[in-house]
């Protein structure tokens, strides 16, 4: 859910996009974490990281979406798209020097005009080191835990930020432990919900030049094979 390294250059973000301790649908404490782990500098094992981001072949996280934009025949005016953003793995590739490879397709419904610059696509997300990238961009860093902070895009200057949040209410139910990954740039700013065991499950984005507000919510979660 979070921009890609094109959006710091002031053009269309992209997702995300759309996953320590496993999150659950059931309500839970929120205290927080009792520990804060060091953040990795080596790789380490993907399923470790698998086990918080879930992405294998068939998962599917389906999100009620409402997009607002500058009206193309009034630009003092808003208008507000409404639909649903559908993000599946449809492929998963390993590499010969280990990287994992997960194609999500991700579909919009009903599709929006062509004044939403965000529109149904395919991307990649690459599991390497201690983290999942998009593209350039490193969207999830393990472990997760309160404080952490991680670079964005190497050299950018921009960093992710993370704040322990608890249990949260989604359509999809109430989940525990989760986290938000806020991203602030020149352009824009991001802000994920992040649940572990489950993957992302609310998503916000404002662009700070033409108007472009995204606003994500988790209705339905299945996991792959």
């Amino acid at each position: 859910m979070l921009p890609t390294e094109d959006s710091f250059l002031m053009t269309p973000p992209a997702r995300t996009a759309v996953p320590s301790a496993t999150a659950s649908v059931t309500p839970a404490p929120t205290s927080m974490p009792t520990t804060t782990p060091t953040p990795a500098l080596t790789p380490v094992p993907p399923a470790l990281i698998l086990a918080d981001f879930p992405l294998a072949l068939g998962a599917t996280w389906k999100y009620a979406a409402e997009f607002s934009y500058q009206n193309p025949s009034d630009f003092s005016k808003l208008v507000t798209w409404s639909g649903s953003v559908t993000d599946k793995v449809v492929k998963v590739e390993i590499q010969p020097d280990g990287r994992i490879v997960f194609t999500i397709r991700e579909d919009l419904e009903p599709i929006p005009p062509q004044g939403v610059w965000r529109q149904s696509r395919t991307v990649d997300y690459t599991l390497s080191g201690d983290g999942i990238f998009e593209a350039g961009l490193k969207i999830y860093q393990w472990p997760l835990s309160d404080k952490l902070t991680w670079t964005a895009i190497a050299d950018s200057g921009y960093e992710i930020n993370v704040e322990y949040i608890g249990s949260v209410h989604v359509p999809y139910g109430e989940m525990n432990s989760c986290y938000v990954f806020s991203l602030f740039t020149n352009p824009d700013d991001t802000h994920d919900t992040f649940c572990p065991g489950i993957g992302f499950v609310e998503h916000s984005y404002r662009h700070h030049g033409t108007p472009q507000d995204e606003r994500f919510t988790l209705i339905s979660y299945e996991p792959g094979r």
